[in-house]
């Protein structure tokens, strides 16, 4: 695992709002395209592409820690990665560091 940066601070969504991130992984060039989330003093990551049909979480509605897909309207908690109305699928989470330069996660 390794340490990435997802962004620096200066570039982190201000409260209450979200950006789409993207990045490859240093070690293995995995392309990820990630929902970032900052509500209150904390920062949440999931997944961006809805598991159920394939659109953007991040450009969709976002109420509380849910987030609905663009195409389908799916709801997803950006806390747990969980859907609301089937808690059987799950988008991966992944939990962010906030540091003096900016935002990491261990991937």
């Amino acid at each position: 695992m390794a340490d990435v940066k997802i962004s620096g601070l200066d570039e982190a969504p201000a409260d209450n709002e979200v950006r789409v991130v993207q990045f490859e992984h240093p070690v293995t060039d995995i392309p990820y395209t990630l929902a970032l989330y900052h509500v209150g003093e904390r920062y949440y990551l999931i997944t961006d592409a809805c598991k159920l049909c394939g659109s953007s979480v991040g450009h969709g509605d976002w109420n509380g820690m849910f987030a609905r897909c663009v195409t389908e309207g799916h709801p997803w908690n950006i806390k747990t990665g969980l859907c609301k109305f089937d808690r059987t699928q799950s988008l991966p989470i992944y939990r962010v560091h906030v540091r003096d330069d900016g935002l990491y996660i261990e991937i």
